[in-house]
């Protein structure tokens, strides 16, 4: 290198090495705030809870589904029912689905089984065609890979019962169900996704939701387009929260940690869910998104050693920054999120931060991302395109019911 070039890249290795370790301890300090604000319990009497519709939309077998599915059967709630929604008749979850109905009788569960498609964004025609079974006005909609505790319910209307809040989402913790590369993805979400949620709080006003949870009445949605204003998006749930946040209503984040099972066979599988997440993510916050290296820290730590590997003091730095990175992360992991890094999980922290800063670079390098056994183009603002075609509109199959339910407004 050159003296200039050898001189800025010493620059932004200094930059990023102080903004990591600001990073880093601003997740601690933002996990302990967090968790002491909203660690206070409102006991609510069971006939001033509202009746609550649960939309859960389904495709494919995720690990452990009938247990995901039977927790949100199992509330210590006065009143709910719980919505099932699948696209294809041939789908195997639908059948796991069935089964949980049977296992619990004394719930109230609709199926409904609905191929109409209303954009590219299939999840969202799912919870579209889910949404006309729905008999209550406050829902909840959590993806099929969450597990919850019995007073779910009770911790995420408490908030939404407030009526200046407009969602309530919840962050998760990730549980490995088998494979290297679940675990690796679940150290991502250990220990860099739901941890900068704590950061961004201290930064910023919540204005997006997240798919494991998003709580919502059904007056604000209607608001906001209803499901349907969400079809066009890849990022669904960011757009719930941002649509809402821009009606003047509060995005609230529950102090309640749900459970996702991850499994993630290959290393392919891996690489796309991480692409899909970063091209998305750099679609809809450009400017954050650039930014978001400088946190790296375990790339900056490497980059530092390798330029000036002869001396002590450069070791003695990077050391530091990858001790305190190791440290934040298993606290955070232990005292708020509930979960036990083990060695092996440390040892493989700076290599899967390595892993995730390849994947920001590459992030660059095009714009296309793999969802579900589709293909789609994402576009400025979090649009996207299916590379192939839209299904086109069909009947529907609603199992609640003897004959087909009618269309919306008809």
């Amino acid at each position: 290198m050159t003296g200039p070039m050898t001189t800025v890249f010493e620059f932004l290795i200094a930059v990023g090495l102080l903004v990591s370790t600001w990073y880093f301890i601003m997740t601690y300090l933002g996990a302990l705030k967090f968790f002491r604000e909203r660690d206070v319990t409102t006991e609510i009497d069971d006939n001033q809870l509202p009746g609550v519709t649960i939309l859960k939309p389904l495709k494919g077998l995720e690990p452990a589904l009938f247990e995901n599915l039977a927790s949100f059967c199992r509330q210590d709630y006065p009143k709910f029912q719980v919505v099932f929604a699948v696209a294809d008749p041939a789908d195997p979850a639908l059948s796991v689905a069935r089964r949980v109905k049977v296992a619990f009788p004394q719930v109230a569960i609709d199926v409904v089984v609905d191929p109409r498609v209303y954009g590219p964004n299939y999840k969202v025609s799912n919870l579209q065609n889910g949404y006309r079974a729905a008999r209550y006005d406050y829902l909840v909609i959590a993806d099929s890979d969450i597990r919850v505790p019995r007073h779910y319910l009770r911790a995420v209307v408490a908030d939404l019962r407030r009526p200046e809040v407009g969602v309530v989402t919840c962050i998760y913790r990730a549980r490995p169900v088998g494979g290297w590369p679940a675990s690796i993805e679940a150290l991502f979400v250990n220990t860099d996704f739901t941890p900068s949620v704590f950061v961004a709080r201290l930064v910023e006003k919540t204005r997006y939701a997240f798919g494991a949870t998003m709580a919502i009445r059904r007056e604000v949605l209607e608001r906001i387009g209803g499901f349907l204003a969400l079809s066009r998006y890849l990022a669904d749930d960011f757009f719930l929260g941002n649509l809402v946040s821009r009606q003047g209503f509060r995005v609230e984040i529950s102090p309640l940690i749900v459970d996702t099972f991850l499994a993630v066979p290959t290393w392919r599988r891996l690489v796309e869910h991480q692409l899909r997440w970063l091209r998305t993510y750099r679609s809809v916050r450009g400017g954050s998104y650039f930014a978001l290296v400088l946190t790296h820290g375990s790339l900056w730590a490497l980059l530092n050693v390798l330029l000036h590997w002869t001396e002590p003091l450069a070791w003695l730095i990077s050391g530091g920054v990858i001790g305190l990175r190791l440290t934040v992360a298993a606290s955070v992991a232990s005292r708020f999120l509930g979960v036990t890094l083990s060695k092996i999980d440390l040892c493989q922290i700076p290599f899967k931060d390595l892993f995730l800063s390849l994947m920001w670079a590459s992030a660059f390098l095009g714009n296309t991302v793999s969802w579900s056994g589709h293909r789609f183009r994402v576009l400025a603002h979090g649009e996207m395109v299916p590379e192939g075609g839209i299904a086109e509109e069909s009947s529907p199959l609603d199992e609640s019911c003897s004959q087909p339910r009618a269309r919306a407004g008809s």
